[in-house]
């Protein structure tokens, strides 16, 4: 079902010239250090923006659904959290 054409399909189109001279492709242009390092760091920038635009909303969800199967947050945590907070305000000193 996918096999290559026969040489005898693909010999020479009408001017006499094989057809694979006639369909070859212009030289790629090479490209230097700078050129390979640009692209690859906007491959990695945009790579990153996705992956953050996917995984953060999970993340968030998943930390919902946390809560809400444990019942809501305990008082417990909440007064912790809220004593750090103050710590942190006062600079870590007592």
């Amino acid at each position: 079902m996918f096999k290559r054409k026969s040489a005898t399909l693909a010999a020479e189109t009408g001017e006499g010239v094989p057809a694979t001279q006639a369909q070859a492709r212009p030289a790629r242009e090479k490209l230097g250090w700078f050129e390979k390092r640009d692209r690859r760091r906007r491959r990695r920038k945009i790579f990153e923006e996705v992956l953050g635009w996917i995984l953060v909303p999970a993340l968030v969800y998943l930390i919902y659904l946390g809560i809400k199967a444990v019942g809501g947050i305990p008082k417990e945590l909440i007064d912790f959290a809220n004593e750090l907070i103050a710590v942190a305000m006062k600079g870590g000193k007592s």
